[in-house]
């Protein structure tokens, strides 16, 4: 039982930017640099960025496979897009309640230019795209496993990550509205984010559907 722990939750070379990241994040919130809000509207549109890296998985899975790698990639793309603007339409709709600068849902573009402009936006997502890069480089180009992995495994992949965490986001802003210690909400989420990434990681074939 230690040992699945040591595994999957003390840091490794593969895990130390899950926990980079957490520990940067939770020091701008006690600095007060971001505010709580930031850091669960970057969780959200993290699944943006988690889009892109994976684009360039199946890239580098097609190319070595001899797939077709456009036809591909659009295929995954217009699927993943589609499934990240009805969640952003259903968050935006939510947090419209709790901030009133939100505008109507479905006007995605200009939500999505107010959120960046929120307190630390810019720094928050910095430090996520940059894990989310190490991370594609340490556990997938650097070991090569587009060799060992089939495209049509990667399309699927990442949904049942994102739709885990961005659970935890929800449940986390109905605390945004009953709970006045909305820090410790944040921080917590950032817990409950960082041991999920850590799980996935040491337990890759849980994050398919």
């Amino acid at each position: 039982m230690l040992n699945i722990i040591s595994k999957e939750f003390l840091p490794t070379k593969n895990n130390v930017f899950v926990w980079l990241n957490a520990v940067f994040l939770i020091v701008l919130l006690l600095i007060g640099k971001t505010e709580p809000l930031t850091v669960v509207m970057a969780y959200f549109l993290e699944t943006i960025v988690v889009g892109v890296i994976h684009s360039f998985k199946i890239y580098k899975t097609s190319l070595y496979s001899g797939e077709r790698i456009f036809k591909t990639i659009v295929y995954f793309l217009s699927q993943y897009l589609f499934f990240v603007a009805v969640q952003l339409i259903f968050v935006f709709a939510f947090l419209k309640v709790y901030d009133t600068n939100i505008s109507e849902a479905y006007f995605l573009k200009e939500n999505i230019i107010y959120v960046l402009n929120l307190k630390g936006m810019w720094l928050v997502l910095a430090s996520i795209v940059m894990y989310n890069i190490a991370d594609y480089l340490v556990n997938f180009l650097l070991p090569n496993a587009h060799e060992t992995t089939f495209v049509k495994t990667l399309i699927k992949q990442p949904y049942n990550r994102i739709l885990v965490q961005q659970l935890a986001v929800i449940v986390a802003c109905f605390f945004f509205f009953f709970a006045s210690g909305i820090l410790v909400v944040a921080i917590l989420l950032i817990l409950i984010r960082t041991w999920m990434e850590l799980y996935f990681q040491a337990n890759p074939s849980e994050s398919f559907l």
